[in-house]
């Protein structure tokens, strides 16, 4: 799979319910492009899951991934009907004890098709957006843990246990470009490297750290996505909060 598949495919996503109608047009805009660049790495991030090697091909034959219908919610008091819609059991919180909060989220289906378009592969995914004081935005997403993709390619930098779960911590490095962004050798040799990723769908190129804290818990996979350069600790005293839930 081509890392412009999954991003071009979810580029699309619709910021309208961000807009107030007494917010001035250049706080729309910016909340826009903050919220459309999380996304596009947010699907991005689901490359590494969908890298086809000789396990996955076995599997079964995905050759893209594609962003389906997507609600969203503002008001935790839909976390239930959200999580409903989803099919799977979750237990969200609402705040956490460093203070990020629940500001909104989002059902979203992510279908996998084989090479001739045809669909193999449906589920729904929970993407939850907090965020603190200082404005700073970290996302929890939930998914069913789904034996038909293979792990991811990056390495993990720190590794914990709470209990009997794993938890990984990686820090990915990515190059946000333009659809039309013709990659140099040496940007190609970059991305083959762990750990590092190409991605496609802003207006200018940009480059992003981007921390992703993963674990599952019964039969759910949990991601923490975070651009803000959180110590690792405080992610894991995050993910140890919903797992002693």
């Amino acid at each position: 799979m081509k890392a412009t598949d999954l991003n071009r495919a979810l580029n699309y996503v619709d910021d309208a319910y961000l807009m107030e109608a007494d917010t001035p047009d250049k706080e729309i805009k910016t909340m826009k492009t903050k919220k459309r660049t999380l996304r596009i790495l947010i699907a991005a991030a689901l490359i590494g899951l969908l890298s086809i090697t000789a396990y996955a091909a076995e599997l079964l034959p995905i050759r893209s991934l594609e962003s389906g219908e997507c609600k969203y919610y503002e008001n935790y008091s839909d976390m239930n009907r959200a999580i409903a819609e989803t099919g799977i059991r979750l237990d969200i919180p609402e705040e956490f004890q460093n203070g990020f909060r629940f500001q909104s989220v989002e059902v979203s289906e992510t279908k996998g098709k084989d090479e001739n378009g045809d669909l193999v592969l449906s589920f729904q995914k929970l993407g939850v957006y907090y965020e603190n004081e200082l404005g700073q935005i970290l996302v929890l997403s939930a998914s069913p843990k789904l034996e038909e993709l293979p792990k991811t390619k990056s390495i993990p930098t720190t590794q914990k246990t709470v209990g009997e779960i794993g938890l990984n911590y990686y820090l990915d490095h990515y190059k946000i470009v333009p659809d039309d962004y013709k990659l140099s050798e040496a940007e190609e040799e970059w991305a083959k490297q762990p750990n590092n990723y190409v991605t496609y769908g802003s207006d200018t190129v940009q480059e992003r750290d981007v921390a992703f804290l993963c674990w599952t818990e019964n039969d759910i996979y949990y991601f923490f996505y975070d651009m803000n350069g959180m110590n690792p600790e405080d992610l894991f005293a995050m993910a140890e909060e919903m797992i002693q839930r």
